[in-house]
């Protein structure tokens, strides 16, 4: 198979450009659909019928599309390779927004997601940002092109100001093993008047906080989440909420409270990791069902946590 340089050559002539947009408009194609007629688009490109079908028979020898005549019914698209087909349309790497790495977890699903392109005809590129407010908007100013969020903010993003799908739910705990609150020793329970740490860029932390703390006269603290034991630790928050796998284990300052998911229903939708797209991106719903396999991607990760794999993203 040729190199996604020699493809890159090939695509710069005016053949090439239409061969470009061929694999643009055979995104919208499924295995079994009927193609337009040649002519039409050839109309649509603004070229020959004879440059169309040179793009067609292009592809095919590529092995982005396979296509199959059937007389008078016309042509259907019989075969699809999405990857292919955006490595040829868009001739850049994707781009996935993703957890900041700070735990385990998320290196085991980064790992997972990398090794899932390996061997693939285009190329992964992850991008880390803090919040999943954050890279949905990513996802809607078109920076990147997927972003793995918690179930319970894609759930509710529409109400957040943002158009998503989800293309994939990995099930539960994929995201966080569980939620702790932690305060000062010797104390089991939030009081009035404590300075609880809240990070306000993540939508999870925001609506944990303000879940467990309603009804009580506490001050929200702005904190970046990953500083979290560290404003503990000197003093400058009383509590705060924090990932029950990831509390030190010679952790003996604080109390740790275990946050019960019969009593917060939220919890089991924060815990569970999706991977979204933009509402009208059917093309990278394709793209990322043809190359995501759940069950592996969950494997890695279980590896990468048991330490029998080292996170490599």
């Amino acid at each position: 198979m040729p190199s996604t340089r020699e493809r890159a050559r090939a695509l710069m002539s005016k053949q090439g450009l239409v061969v470009t947009e061929l694999a643009r408009i055979l995104f919208m194609a499924v295995p079994g659909g009927r193609l337009a007629p040649v002519q039409e688009y050839a109309a649509q490109l603004s070229v020959g019928t004879g440059t169309v079908q040179a793009a067609l028979e292009y592809l095919q020898e590529q092995g982005a599309v396979r296509l199959e005549a059937r007389g008078r019914l016309g042509s259907y698209a019989a075969e699809l390779s999405y990857p292919l087909l955006w490595s040829l349309a868009f001739q850049r790497p994707i781009i996935g927004a993703m957890p900041l790495p700070y735990s385990r977890r998320f290196e085991g699903l980064a790992t997972g997601l990398r090794q899932q392109f390996v061997g693939e005809p285009l190329d992964l590129d992850l991008r880390f940002m803090r919040g999943a407010a954050q890279r949905m908007q990513a996802l809607a100013s078109q920076t990147c092109d997927w972003a793995l969020i918690s179930r319970w903010a894609a759930e509710t993003a529409e109400a957040h100001g943002f158009a998503v799908q989800t293309v994939m739910v990995l099930g539960p705990h994929s995201y966080m093993g569980g939620h702790s609150l932690l305060l000062p020793s010797g104390v089991c329970e939030l009081q009035a008047g404590m300075r609880i740490g809240v990070d306000m860029q993540s939508m999870d932390h925001v609506y944990l906080v303000r879940a467990i703390s309603r009804g009580k006269q506490v001050d929200l603290q702005p904190i970046d989440y990953s500083q979290g034991l560290d404003h503990l630790r000197t003093g400058a928050i009383d509590a705060t909420v924090w990932s029950a796998e990831d509390i030190p284990a010679d952790l003996t300052s604080l109390t740790v409270v275990p946050l019960d998911p019969q009593a917060e229903p939220a919890l089991a939708p924060l815990g569970e990791a999706v991977i979204v797209v933009n509402k009208d991106n059917q093309a990278m719903q394709h793209v990322l069902g043809a190359v995501l396999e759940r069950t592996e991607l969950l494997h890695i990760q279980h590896d990468v946590l048991e330490r029998n794999r080292l996170p490599n993203y």
